[in-house]
């Protein structure tokens, strides 16, 4: 397995490709992360992102397999992204509570070696818990809330929050480990034909 350039900073995605053993680096990608500005359905918009952290970081290496990866919240088809202060996470978890949404990674691989670009995404559906406002303002002061799509942690504290998942648990997380598994088959099967 050739080695991989990781365009992300997260330490979500970076232990998850630990957890696969997945040979790779990190090189961060340096774009501004405004998905109001982009256009198409939240599953394209991800997608678009996840591209544009991949050939950013793609422009700067020149060479090997660059992933890029992004994760959005969606429920009644508004995109939560990462909250800007304690009121929005409070906001996005009030309109979370209950309910179903949905958790998409866009997922990006460009091997510059045999120019190939592979753009997919995945969605998997979460039923979160009734959550008043005593255990929403306890979580927001627990720090978890903040860096996180939707202002919650499926793998910290907020897993109490979830009652149910439907699809990729690893998704969930930040990088669908089946996805990318079956992407970089495909990019494999490419490179042999």
């Amino acid at each position: 397995m050739r080695n991989i350039v990781l365009a992300s900073l997260s330490p979500r995605r970076k232990d998850l490709l630990r957890q696969i053993k997945l040979p790779f680096e990190i090189i961060p990608s340096e774009i501004d992360e405004n998905i109001s500005e982009l256009t198409g359905t939240p599953a394209q918009k991800a997608e678009q992102l996840a591209y544009q952290k991949a050939r950013d970081v793609s422009n700067r290496v020149k060479k090997g397999l660059v992933l890029g990866a992004d994760t959005i919240v969606v429920i009644d088809d508004e995109i939560l992204g990462k909250p800007k202060g304690p009121e929005d996470a409070y906001d996005m978890l009030k309109k979370l509570s209950g309910r179903e949404h949905e958790v998409i990674t866009g997922v990006c691989l460009i091997d510059l070696d045999n120019k190939i670009e592979l753009i997919q995404h995945e969605t998997t559906i979460v039923q979160f818990i009734e959550l008043d406002d005593e255990k929403i303002k306890a979580y927001i002061k627990s720090g978890e809330a903040f860096d996180k799509a939707g202002s919650y942690a499926a793998q910290g504290v907020g897993a109490i929050f979830v009652k149910g998942i439907k699809g990729c648990y690893s998704n969930v997380v930040g990088l669908p480990l089946t996805r990318l598994s079956e992407m970089l088959e495909k990019l494999q099967e490419s490179v042999i034909k």
